[in-house]
């Protein structure tokens, strides 16, 4: 597939003081583009551009290609293809027997080194593990993925090589000439993947050219910065920040105010997911000595001090100290490490740094994309999260299903605080939530008979441990387990992650039971996802059994969980 691709312009009909905002290269990081659009305050009014490469290197390929189609269907979004992207579709259509244990072990690879992929989330939705999968199979199974996610897979399919808005051109790896004519109906892959497009010889003076794929940070070389490059010479701007790629790597968002506007007049933001913490002390500059890029990683490990090591670099045969985590063995038995610096941030009292790493005497941190070493004290900053009565006001960045939420309680008179935050994934995220929320937190399990003919949303304590023993003979159903992701979103209109009693909504065949453990009810209030869990609400059990229930047609089953002993 990849040699028939073509190249495709779509130009943007853009009206004047209309804002454009730009990110490229998110690679499954959901939470990473949601919490940036935030950050950018992404409004109706705004036109967002994604510069190719949706999937593959992060934790949720597949709910980014989800969101984006959601977010396209209800406002001017426009996607361009990236190499990554093209890979996949071409990989998944391909149905060779000689594919098979390809597609077998990249899935199973992909599993090691990136902890998951597009692929391992279909399968996975679906209910097959990726040590199910071999060369024999593997025809089967993809056209089982085609047919099940052939609206995602059509969606990536179609997504144009380049976009313009005004004088400013969108392509994810670059481009040889600014005569478009010249381009369209050319062999597109190398406008996709167009390694260190900034260091060859092209320049533009018609369009601003914005591209993605390349890293910002492998351009610099005297310092790791992986903030967006701006080269006014040449008229390009590169906003890759590395995400999914460095491990201090960063999600880039560009503000372009008008389609007229030059480049000295655009802004940007970035998310990275990193704690904040705020300098105490003041720390002079000093330069870096050593620096391990991607194209020059071998080192060689001299002695170990606890967590951390000292390294020689091969090349340069300078040392450094760097965490062990940052140590990788090659599968040629080389060691490399991590892209790293030994170089010291300016930094003034007060500024806030993102913190990388920890080591007992000092801090890798970042400062506006720019990273080294902290040797001050510093005051981590507490996350304030705050209850606000209501629907959200800023709808903009939000899934039809979460508004499809607000929008029903507020039709039942129901009465609601929410809160917005970074999805949950550690005990103090976690925390922080149930802090402001100020409510029974409720453990909701999605579960269903061996037969995958009964489904049971369970409602029980934080707490209490869940045994399939103490449930299924209250309800007369025997080897209960957990139910795949498929049905989930098919019932429920959830992926995993964002269970909630909430998705009965879209459950309109009543195809799940809902069951409640009685110790939860002793407690005014309760607090659950709206259909997401980048967001929380709290309402009143006593609205939930009065209203929103016999709303959505169902009626639940009380059960007595026995606590832990």
């Amino acid at each position: 597939m990849t040699g028939r691709v073509r190249t495709t312009i779509e130009r943007i009909a853009v009206a004047p003081g209309q804002r454009l905002l730009v990110v490229s290269d998110i690679h499954g990081h959901f939470d990473y583009l949601v919490q940036l659009l935030r950050r950018l305050e992404y409004d109706n009014d705004d036109v967002l551009i994604v510069v190719g490469d949706l999937v593959d290197k992060g934790p949720e390929s597949l709910r980014v290609v989800q969101y984006l189609m959601d977010l396209c269907r209800r406002h001017p979004v426009y996607v361009s293809m990236g190499n990554v992207d093209l890979a996949r579709l071409s990989m998944l259509q391909e149905d060779s027997p000689e594919s098979g244990e390809e597609f077998a072990g990249f899935v199973q690879w992909s599993e090691r080194y990136w902890g998951s992929s597009l692929f391992q989330e279909m399968l996975e939705e679906t209910g097959v593990k990726p040590s199910q999968l071999n060369g024999q199979n593997a025809a089967e199974y993809r056209r089982r993925l085609r047919e099940q996610f052939h609206e995602e897979l059509d969606f990536l399919g179609s997504r144009p090589t380049i976009l313009t808005a005004g004088r400013y051109l969108f392509v994810h790896g670059g481009i040889p000439t600014e005569d478009l004519e010249a381009l369209e109906g050319t062999d597109a892959v190398p406008y996709l993947k167009n390694d260190a497009f900034l260091d060859r010889s092209c320049g533009f003076e018609k369009y601003t050219v914005v591209t993605g794929h390349w890293p910002a940070c492998l351009y610099r070389r005297d310092r790791e910065d992986v903030s967006p490059l701006f080269d006014r010479e040449k008229n390009i701007l590169c906003i890759d920040g590395g995400c999914g790629l460095k491990s201090a790597g960063q999600l880039n968002g560009i503000i372009i105010p008008d389609c007229r506007s030059e480049m000295k007049e655009l802004q940007w933001t970035s998310y990275d997911g990193f704690p904040l913490a705020t300098a105490l002390e003041s720390q002079e500059e000093r330069a870096a000595d050593v620096h391990i890029t991607y194209f020059d990683c071998k080192v060689e490990l001299l002695e170990e001090n606890g967590n951390m090591g000292r390294i020689r670099q091969l090349s340069s045969g300078k040392t450094m100290e760097v965490p062990l985590s940052w140590l990788k063995t090659w599968n040629s038995g080389e060691l490399c490490c991590s892209d790293c610096c030994d170089r010291y941030l300016p930094v003034s009292f007060g500024e806030q740094l993102s913190v990388i790493y920890e080591a007992q005497k000092r801090h890798y941190v970042k400062k506006r994309g720019e990273i080294g070493w902290y040797e001050g004290e510093m005051r981590p900053v507490q996350d304030r999260l705050q209850l606000i009565a209501g629907a959200p006001r800023d709808r903009c960045w939000r899934r039809e299903r979460e508004l499809a939420v607000y929008d029903l309680l507020e039709r039942l008179n129901i009465s609601f605080q929410r809160v917005d935050h970074c999805e949950a994934n550690t005990m103090e995220a976690c925390r922080v939530i149930d802090g402001a929320l100020d409510a029974v937190i409720c453990k909701n399990l999605f579960l269903c008979n061996q037969q995958r003919t009964m489904f049971y949303l369970l409602m029980m304590p934080e707490g209490k441990k869940f045994k399939t023993k103490d449930l299924s003979k209250q309800i007369n159903s025997a080897r209960l387990s957990f139910a795949e992701a498929v049905y989930m979103e098919r019932f429920l209109h959830i992926s995993p992650g964002s269970v909630s009693v909430m998705g009965l909504m879209n459950d309109r065949e009543n195809r799940v039971q809902l069951l409640i453990d009685r110790e939860i009810l002793t407690g005014e209030f309760f607090g659950c996802h709206p259909c997401m869990n980048t967001s929380s609400i709290r309402l009143r059990f006593t609205d939930l059994l009065e209203k929103f229930l016999p709303a959505v047609h169902h009626e639940p089953y009380f059960v007595e969980l026995p606590s832990a002993l």
